[in-house]
C-alpha cells in the first residue's frame, strides 16, 4: 500500500508539474513574441496556476538578487522543488527592477515592453492586473 501512494503521489505531482508548464507557457510564448515586437507593445492575458505552484520570472532559483543577469529565465516550484528554464525574452516586474513571483490561483496579466535605459536591453514587463487568489 505504501508503494503505491508513494507512485500516485510522485504522478500528481508530475500532472500538476505539467499543468503548471502548460500554464506558464502562455505567458513566456507571448513574452517572446512581444520582444521581437519591440518596446511598447502589450498584451493582456490569464493564466491559472495549481494549487502549490509557484512561478518566477526573470530569476534562478536563490538568486534573484542577480537579477538582471539572470532576467532570460524562469522557474517552476512545486512541492519545494525548483526547476529552472531559459526564455528568449527578459523578464522583469512593473517597476523593471527585479523579477517577479506568481503564486497559486487566476492571475490577470498586463505584459508591455521597455528598453532599459542604462543597458539598451529590452525587457518584458509583467504587472498583475487581477487575481483570483487560491492557497
Amino acid at each position: 500500500m505504501l508503494i503505491s501512494s508513494v507512485s500516485l503521489s510522485g504522478f500528481l505531482d508530475g500532472v500538476k508539474e505539467q499543468e503548471t508548464l502548460d500554464e506558464v507557457a502562455k505567458l513566456t510564448a507571448a513574452g517572446e513574441q512581444l520582444s521581437i515586437r519591440g518596446e511598447g507593445s502589450e498584451i493582456i492575458l490569464e493564466i491559472d496556476l495549481p494549487r502549490g505552484a509557484y512561478a518566477d520570472f526573470g530569476t534562478l532559483p536563490g538568486r534573484e538578487k542577480n537579477w538582471p543577469e539572470n532576467a532570460d529565465n524562469y522557474c517552476i516550484t512545486i512541492g519545494g522543488k525548483s526547476k529552472f528554464y531559459p526564455a528568449y525574452a527578459s523578464f522583469s516586474n512593473p517597476e523593471l527592477n527585479g523579477p517577479l513571483s506568481l503564486g497559486p490561483g487566476r492571475h490577470r496579466l498586463f505584459l508591455s515592453t521597455q528598453v532599459d535605459q542604462g543597458s539598451g536591453r529590452l525587457f518584458v514587463l509583467i504587472s498583475e492586473t487581477g487575481a483570483d487568489r487560491r492557497t
